[in-house]
């Protein structure tokens, strides 16, 4: 049973790779690869090269295009309204060709849709009715029963 007991720092050792320092070699002038040795308790150690950085000569390539860098850059921030066009340009609202004429009132309305003077008119009519049956209500809950 303590065999079988293993701390954590020897699991993420087994599992993360190590840089071996004798395998650290310098190829050539503009790149440098290192060698890994990647082990893993069951399986066999290997080695195998991983360009990790290349070299360039950075001052001597900027030195002809920093100008143009500098000149790339906005001088001032873009207003709000600016931002907003190029957003919204071409989003245009479309035209409605759908259209028909209601056949009870007579009125353009969209096709597939209801009348909206006629729904109008349904509810006022409602609006209507809901308040005399309201005041009726009130009424009748004002007059004493006699028996």
């Amino acid at each position: 049973m303590a065999a079988s007991h293993v701390t954590t720092r020897s699991i993420l050792s087994s599992f993360l790779p190590r840089l071996s320092g004798s395998t650290v070699s310098k190829t050539s002038r503009f790149t440098t690869l290192y060698s890994r040795q990647l082990s893993h308790p069951l399986l066999p150690s290997f080695a195998f090269a991983i360009p990790s950085a290349i070299h360039l000569n950075v001052p001597g390539l900027l030195e002809g295009i920093w100008e143009s860098i500098l000149r790339a850059v906005p001088k001032k921030k873009t207003s709000h309204m600016k931002k907003r066009h190029r957003q919204m340009a071409g989003k245009g609202l479309k035209d409605v060709t759908a259209l028909n004429k209601c056949s009870a009132c007579g009125h353009v309305k969209r096709a597939h849709l209801l009348c909206p003077y006629c729904v109008k008119e349904i509810k006022d009519m409602f609006k209507e009715n809901e308040s005399k049956t309201t005041t009726e209500k009130q009424m009748t809950a004002e007059k004493p029963v006699d028996q």
